[in-house]
C-alpha cells in the first residue's frame, strides 16, 4: 500500500484481500465433480435394483396347460 498525498493505492493482491492462485477454483471443481459421480452411481445402482425387482410381464403371464 503506497499513499501518495490524500491517495491510497494498493495492488492487485491487496484489493482482492487474498490469494491469486487457482486453489480454490480446483477444490470447486473437483468437489462438484466428486458430487455428481455420487449421485450418478446412487441413480444408476437404485434403477438397476428397481428394474431387477419388478417382473416383466413374460414372467406374469400364465403359459396354458396343455392336456
Amino acid at each position: 500500500m503506497e499513499r501518495e498525498g490524500d491517495e491510497v493505492h494498493l495492488d492487485t493482491e491487496e484489493a482482492s484481500g487474498g490469494d491469486k492462485d487457482k486453489s480454490l477454483s480446483y477444490v470447486l471443481v473437483i468437489g462438484t465433480l466428486l458430487a455428481i459421480l455420487a449421485l450418478s452411481a446412487i441413480w444408476i445402482t437404485g434403477a438397476y435394483k428397481a428394474d431387477r425387482a419388478v417382473p416383466t410381464q413374460a414372467q406374469t403371464v400364465a403359459s396354458p396347460v396343455t392336456p
